[in-house]
């Protein structure tokens, strides 16, 4: 008997759900076998529930949009896997889902090969790795030496500060000054230190250069 992977479709659009529906139930083993229009309805029919195998999510919702929702399931289902669709690809929306514990995201103008191999991939190893997160957080052969090589580079008050910079309680400068309990000066000279060391040119690349390069985790 055939494994069927259920699988929970959330998007405001009824005609978009239906489509995704019918063209996922054609892909492989898979079944959707639950719609929601937003994130809080979606919260509400799951409370006290077996999880989907898999949930399909629309990041723009109204009520309780994608990530909204992810502060949910981090919360009360963290164990959920959960695909976005996004029409926004940008780094700071990638380090944002990723942080609330999305398992990949899927632009809306995805084709169905690429929709399928980021159902397989979530379902099989938990992640689906699109190109533009490769290329944001890549990491391959050699990873640990080039780590220790950047480590070597950066004082330890360095490293707490890009640990506080890339906390997900967002933390201004300012926080981050009093956390450290140094002068604002202090805290800008760490973060021009890092910008000249490794030429980032702002917060998001510094956050996406740390965990690229392993010195912070998701």
């Amino acid at each position: 008997m055939k494994n069927i992977i259920s699988i929970a479709l959330v998007d405001d659009h009824t005609i978009v759900r239906n489509g995704l529906k019918s063209l996922i139930e054609v892909m492989g083993d898979y079944k959707v076998t639950s719609q929601h229009d937003n994130g809080w309805a979606f919260t509400k029919a799951i409370a006290g529930v077996p999880e989907p195998d898999l949930v399909i999510m629309d990041m723009n919702m109204p009520e309780m949009n994608g990530l909204e929702t992810m502060r949910w399931v981090r919360e009360h289902r963290p164990s959920l896997k959960v695909l976005i669709l996004t029409l926004s690809t940008d780094e700071k929306t990638i380090i944002e889902l990723f942080r609330f514990g999305v398992r990949g995201y899927l632009p809306k103008n995805c084709t169905a090969d690429i929709l399928k191999k980021a159902i397989d991939d979530t379902i099989s190893t938990g992640y689906y790795h699109s190109e533009m997160l490769q290329n944001a957080l890549a990491s391959g052969a050699g990873k640990a030496e080039e780590t220790k090589t950047i480590l070597d580079r950066i004082t330890d008050r360095e490293l707490l500060f890009i640990r506080l910079i890339c906390d997900e309680r967002e933390y201004t400068y300012e926080q981050v000054k009093d956390i450290m309990n140094v002068h604002r000066r202090t805290v800008d000279g760490y973060r021009e230190s890092l910008f000249e060391k490794f030429n980032i040119k702002s917060k998001t690349g510094l956050v996406l250069f740390a965990i690229k390069h392993g010195l912070v985790t998701i």
